[in-house]
């Protein structure tokens, strides 16, 4: 019976089925393994930051776009990830009461497509091709009730980070998410020196 169904099949059909077959183990033959992404920042190796606090959040007011130049939703590791991250390992909360809020306002990633050279260089060389710009920036807000009923006690540090990385134009799609890996860890090193000076200069009275 299963010779019948093949004749009834026809030669036509039988070819195409046989070459539909061939193209899909050739690629899946030749299909590179998955890349796993870029490598989230962390703050593990950091010493805790310990606050007269009895709870962290995270607010994010950043809304991405979706769309280019912003390439942040394309990833799972994004700048608000990363803030998230921080409030997660270098926080630590010692009090009875108080609060501390990191409010995150700006957490994109713009990809800018760079000018190219013309002549022989434009022509032989291997040109930059866009240049990815990650932004931080972020307020964290420690309240802490007084003795009193309405009473309370707040300090602020505000945080702007920065960093940029170049791509060439002859990357892989894999040196690329690198590239935008090592972006990421750039400014969570920038945004993690730059929110703790901030803390240990305008919130001493909340540090224990």
């Amino acid at each position: 019976m299963e010779v019948k169904r093949m004749a009834g099949f026809g030669p036509l059909r039988m070819l195409g089925a046989a070459l539909a077959a061939l193209l899909l183990v050739s690629a899946c033959a030749g299909s590179p393994p998955a890349a796993t992404g870029p490598r989230a920042p962390s703050f593990d190796a950091q010493p805790p930051i310990r606050l007269d606090i009895a709870s962290i959040s995270v607010d994010s007011r950043y809304q991405e776009p979706g769309r280019a130049p912003n390439v942040e939703h394309l990833y799972d590791v994004t700048p608000e990830t990363t803030a998230r991250a921080w409030a997660s390992a270098r926080i630590v909360g010692v009090g009875t009461r108080g609060t501390a809020t990191l409010t995150v306002f700006d957490g994109s990633v713009i990809s800018e497509t760079l000018p190219k050279k013309g002549g022989l260089t434009g022509m032989f060389g291997d040109q930059q091709d866009v240049r990815l710009t990650a932004r931080l920036k972020a307020r964290l807000i420690v309240d802490q009730p007084g003795p009193r009923p309405g009473d309370f006690q707040q300090w602020t540090a505000d945080v702007e980070a920065s960093a940029n990385r170049t791509v060439l134009e002859s990357a892989s799609l894999n040196e690329r998410d690198a590239a935008y890996g090592a972006l990421l860890q750039a400014l969570a090193r920038e945004f993690d020196a730059t929110l703790t000076a901030e803390i240990q200069r305008s919130m001493r009275p909340a540090l224990r």
